[in-house]
């Protein structure tokens, strides 16, 4: 059985372990006030993903691939406003439609 729900926040983690993106059933991933500073482009395989918190973060760019994650829009995804600006223009309109 898979969780659909995982939380990491406020551990001072750097990096995420590739298994972690092969939970398919995941809906909710927590990984805010972290030291992380990438997130891989293997999140595109989390397509029921409606929830990210990626806030308190080392991030500088989100990768492309959070596109996606066609459940996934801007009212789920938890990111300081200019690094949701990163993301193609594309990618920002198709989170922001409901």
């Amino acid at each position: 059985m898979q969780s659909s729900y995982f939380s990491v926040t406020c551990n001072k983690i750097e990096n995420l372990p590739d298994e972690l993106f092969f939970c398919k059933k995941l809906k909710t991933l927590k990984l805010g006030k972290n030291s992380l500073s990438a997130l891989s482009p293997k999140i595109a395989y989390l397509a029921l993903l409606t929830y990210l918190e990626l806030r308190g973060n080392h991030f500088e760019v989100l990768p492309q691939e959070l596109g996606s994650c066609s459940a996934l829009k801007r009212s789920g995804l938890i990111v300081e406003d200019i690094l949701f600006e990163t993301l193609p223009s594309d990618v920002r309109d198709q989170m922001k439609a409901e």
